[in-house]
């Protein structure tokens, strides 16, 4: 039951990430309203990174024994301003494009594959199933960030 929640979440995230997106004036999108924080237009598109990275993530638990993944860290792990220069319309509709291979490869996942066991240097339990809700969890985090910026006043001024 859980699993089918998750699922339904993710499979509905792209379609909210693209209204909330369509309602953001032009004018915020790129404007860093506070200090060495993301803008609008890099929790968008950052959205997208991911999931093309989740993508070849699950593929690998799919194929390896016990796959092993390396932390990602925008800013660390890649170019610092690698997401400014990504379009946003592109990076919607590869999120959808992206998001919806993901969830058609978990739903190929025996119910014993969804507890599969991988190494990351970050958690103490990694598995598909937690990866999964882990990502929808991200979406939100992302999203609300992005309506904070675009609707809250006086953000990050003292």
């Amino acid at each position: 039951m859980e699993i089918k929640k998750i699922l339904n979440g993710l499979e509905r995230s792209p379609a909210l990430l693209r209204d909330l997106m369509a309602a953001v004036p032009a004018a915020r999108l790129k404007e860093h309203r506070i200090a060495g924080k993301w803008c609008i237009h890099e929790h968008a598109v950052h959205l997208a990174q991911v999931q093309e990275m989740i993508n070849k993530r699950l593929h690998r638990f799919m194929t390896e024994k016990t796959p092993e993944f390396a932390p990602y860290v925008p800013g660390k792990s890649t170019p610092p301003d690698e997401l400014m220069k990504l379009g946003l319309k592109e990076s919607l509709r590869k999120f959808a494009a992206e998001r919806k291979k993901f969830t058609g490869m978990l739903r190929q996942l025996k119910k014993k594959e969804w507890r599969k066991k991988a190494k990351h240097p970050e958690y103490d339990n990694y598995t598909p199933y937690l990866m999964a809700r882990h990502l929808l969890l991200h979406d939100n985090v992302h999203m609300y960030r992005i309506e904070e910026l675009w609707l809250t006043r006086e953000l990050g001024k003292k």
